[in-house]
């Protein structure tokens, strides 16, 4: 998985520069069915790529200590690219979206 970050915290702002740097277009999803969930926006193949925008705050997403912490303070919103096409998207968000750093690349969550 490679994880890329904005430098702000608008998910819609973020929402729209992937997809159309990407010609797709995005669901809204919610990360949890509790009283005020957080939303998220994914794109998906099944069996294939799948891109997720989150915003970096909130239980789902920080790292353990007390208090927790975000996993790439200074970014408000990250990307995650995953899948086995994931180097063509990769490829295109790099020419696309200037604004928009490489974190780090990991196992998938």
């Amino acid at each position: 998985m490679h994880v890329y970050g904005f430098p702000h915290q608008d998910l819609r702002a973020a929402r729209k520069v992937i997809e159309s740097a990407l010609s797709i277009c995005m669901e809204e999803a919610k990360e949890s069915d509790d009283v005020d969930p957080a939303y998220y926006f994914r794109w998906y193949i099944p069996d294939g790529s799948c891109v997720q925008i989150r915003s970096n705050y909130g239980a789902s997403l920080r790292q353990g200590g007390n208090p927790p912490k975000a996993w790439h303070p200074g970014y408000g919103v990250l990307v995650f690219v995953h899948g086995p096409a994931r180097e063509s998207i990769t490829e295109r968000l790099h020419q696309s979206v200037p604004d928009l750093s490489f974190l780090e690349k990991k196992e998938t969550m």
